[in-house]
């Protein structure tokens, strides 16, 4: 299994896996230019020289960022993929100097299990979509701390 930054040429996979999670309304679609033009704040893990889950770190203001489109392929799912992502999305976010990272989710245990907590994020309430508006919304304060070998920076 590896853990990388994800490339422009790695779009259709991403597009494809999250796409797997919009009909249920997991995720929001991402298309294939969207990715591609925002790969560098992609995350993707790779087994056996196939994308099998992603990540994306999005800014939304100089100190906070959001962990969106985590998305393990099915078959992929229970052996630490997901871990690996949000293990991957904090040391990226911390190299990028943010302090809070949050995530618009229902799955209450899946985020606690790394620190996470409910919080109302005020910069949230006037943005929130239709479909976002009845999740909640996770946050973790970052620490600053020295990446060093993260294998994923900035």
């Amino acid at each position: 299994m590896i853990t990388r930054k994800a490339t422009p040429e790695d779009a259709a996979s991403i597009s494809a896996l999250i796409d797997l999670y919009v009909p249920s309304g997991t995720l929001l679609p991402r298309s294939e230019e969207f990715i591609a033009m925002y790969a560098h704040e992609f995350v993707v893990v790779e087994r056996d020289g196939e994308i099998v889950g992603c990540v994306h770190l999005d800014e939304y203001s100089p100190s906070l960022a959001e962990l969106r489109s985590l998305a393990v392929a099915p078959g992929a799912q229970g052996i630490g993929i997901g871990k690996a992502l949000v293990a991957a999305t904090e040391r990226f976010a911390r190299a990028r100097d943010y302090t809070t990272l949050f995530a618009v989710s229902n799955d209450t245990e899946f985020f606690a299990r790394f620190g996470f907590t409910r919080r109302n994020i005020p910069e949230l309430d006037l943005e929130r979509s239709e479909v976002s508006r009845y999740k909640g919304v996770f946050a973790k304060d970052l620490a600053a701390t020295n990446i060093g070998q993260s294998g994923v920076s900035a």
